[in-house]
This record gives structure tokens, sequence and C-alpha cells, in this order.
């Protein structure tokens, strides 16, 4: 018994070795970049500020960089006062803050998955469509939504 404990022991320590987070990203807003952080504060539905945010288009469909390619020119940054998001090209930039604006809730679809998204604010759904040239709208995943991934 003594030496299968110790085995154990030992195997698991030599995992501890071998395993290494060397890098670790949130994304805030669904098939934006992400954010590299050094540490990640894990609540009830994984990491802080992780995927919370999405845009969808005129049908509350999700949008992807597989269909707005723009989207890879965006960052994201989270600051005291909210995400801030910028536009690389035009270095314009949004501030979104962490709790939305609006009281408008909808279904949304993110591929074969509904759930429930609350609107953000009509300035955020402005700027989005400005600089990514297509009427969408900015929506947040509150607390009481839950999507199993």
């Amino acid at each position: 018994m003594l030496k299968d404990g110790f085995a154990a022991h030992e195997a698991s320590r030599y995992l501890c070795r071998m395993l290494r987070v060397s890098q670790l990203y949130i994304y805030p807003i669904k098939s934006m970049g992400g954010i590299s952080v050094g540490k990640a504060h894990v609540t009830g539905r994984g990491f802080e500020y992780d995927r919370r945010w999405m845009l969808v288009d005129e049908y509350n469909l999700f949008l992807s960089q597989r269909q707005v390619h723009e989207m890879a020119l965006m960052t994201a940054e989270i600051t005291n006062a909210g995400l801030k998001v910028t536009y690389r090209p035009w270095n314009e930039s949004l501030l979104i803050p962490f709790e939305p604006q609006t009281t408008e809730f909808a279904e949304v679809t993110i591929w074969d998955d509904t759930c429930r998204g609350q609107f953000v604010s009509p300035e955020a759904d402005r700027w989005f469509s400005k600089m990514l040239g297509i009427s969408c709208r900015l929506v947040y995943m509150p607390d009481d939504t839950h999507r199993v991934t």
C-alpha cells in the first residue's frame, strides 16, 4: 500500500512539473481578439469578463470573424471604467460600461443554441455598425443567462 501511494505521489509531482500554463487569454467579445492576462479571476461562469459580450445581426444571430473579417482589426482592453474596444485602422475607441445601459433583452442565437442576451446601448450599436460597415448590435450575457458549452 505504501509503495502504491508513493508511486501515485511521484506521478502527481511529475505531472505538475510537466503541465504549465504559459499564456492565458480572455475573450471579452466573442469572436474578437483576446487579451493576454497574467492571472484571471474565476467566477461561476468561468473567467471574469470572458465571452460576456457578442455582436449580433438584425436577426439576433451572432457574428464572427468568419463572416465579418474586420472584427479581427479590433482590440479589447479591460479598464476600471469598462471594456475599451479600439478599431485599429482608424484608431477610434469605444468605452463599454461593465453594466448594460438598456433594459432591452432578446433571444440570441449562437451556432445551434439560443439564449437570452441584453442589448448594451444604442451608442455601442452605432459605433460597431460604423466601424464594421454592417448593421449590428452588441449584447451582454447577464448572470442569469447560461449557455452550455
